[in-house]
C-alpha cells in the first residue's frame, strides 16, 4: 500500500494581485484484484491565461477518474504504450475544451501543463507536458523522468490545450514500480532540481520522505506541508504557486 500525501498552495505573487491558486493536483489509489494502483496528476495554470485555474482542476480530475475507470475495467494495470497515454491525453484535452466552450473562450484562456504517474505492481507509466518535475526514488537515490519543458520562448513552456500537445508529450513505462514517486510544479523547479548538475536536490526530498515513510497517518502531515509551502523562507525563493505531491510504499 502507498501513503500519499498532496498540496497546491498559493504563491505570494497571486495573493497580491487577488489572483486565484492556478495549480491543481489529485491523487487516488486503487486496489483492483489484490493489486494496489496509485494515480497521481499535477498541473500548473498559465499565468496569463484567464480560467487557468479550471484548466488545471479539470485535467488532473479527468486524468485521474479516466484512469482510473480503465483500470477497473481491465482488472489490473497492463503495460502501457504511449499511443494509449495518448488517448489519456486526448481526453484530457476535449475536457478542458468543453470547459472552454462553456465560457465562450478559446482553449488557451483555460491552458494549462500536466504531469502523471500511473504505478502498479508490474510498472509506471509517466508522462508530462509543460514545465514541473517527476521525481522518482529507490534506495535513497533519487533522479527525473523528465526534465521541465521550455517553450519557444524564455520563460514560457507547453501546455496541455495546445492543438500541437502530441508533439510535446514525453512518455515513459518503467518495468518495475519506484519505491517513492514525487510530481512538483515549475513553482519548486528551483529547490527541487539542481539545475547545474541536471539532476534532482536529494536534500530537498530526502527529509520530507523520511516523515511520510514514518508517519502512522498521512493525513497528519498535510497542515505541516502546507505551512512548509507557505512558508516565509519558501516565498523568499519562489513567489508562483507550488503544488507538491509525494508518495512512498515503505515504512519507518
Amino acid at each position: 500500500m502507498w501513503k500519499t500525501l498532496y498540496q497546491s498552495v498559493q504563491g505570494t505573487s497571486h495573493v497580491q494581485s487577488g489572483q486565484p491558486c492556478q495549480d491543481s493536483c489529485a491523487a487516488r489509489q486503487l486496489d483492483v484484484d489484490g493489486e494496489s494502483v496509485l494515480v497521481l496528476a499535477c498541473s500548473d495554470g498559465a499565468g496569463s491565461a484567464e480560467f487557468s485555474e479550471v484548466g488545471s482542476r479539470v485535467a488532473c480530475q479527468t486524468l485521474v477518474d479516466f484512469v482510473s475507470a480503465e483500470v477497473r475495467t481491465a482488472g489490473k494495470l497492463e503495460r502501457v504504450d504511449r499511443e494509449r497515454a495518448l488517448e489519456w491525453l486526448e481526453m484530457v484535452h476535449r475536457s478542458i475544451g468543453e470547459q472552454a466552450d462553456k465560457r465562450d473562450v478559446a482553449a488557451r484562456q483555460l491552458a494549462c501543463t500536466l504531469l502523471f504517474a500511473i504505478v502498479g505492481g508490474g510498472g509506471t507509466a509517466f508522462g508530462q507536458v509543460g514545465d514541473g518535475a517527476i521525481v522518482v526514488g529507490q534506495q535513497d537515490e533519487y533522479q527525473h523522468v523528465f526534465w521541465p519543458q521550455s517553450g519557444e520562448y524564455a520563460n514560457t513552456t507547453n501546455f496541455v490545450t495546445d492543438p500541437r500537445y502530441p508533439s510535446y508529450f514525453e512518455f515513459e513505462w518503467r518495468d518495475a514500480p519506484p519505491e517513492e514517486v514525487a510530481l512538483f510544479s515549475d513553482g519548486l523547479q528551483m529547490l527541487g532540481l539542481d539545475f547545474a548538475a541536471r539532476r534532482p536536490h536529494g536534500p530537498f526530498f530526502a527529509p520530507m520522505f523520511q516523515s511520510l515513510r514514518a508517519a502512522p497517518d498521512a493525513s497528519q502531515l498535510v497542515e505541516p506541508m502546507r505551512a512548509f509551502l507557505e512558508s516565509p523562507r519558501l516565498a523568499e525563493r519562489t513567489d508562483d504557486d507550488k503544488t507538491l505531491i509525494l508518495a512512498t510504499r515503505l515504512t519507518g
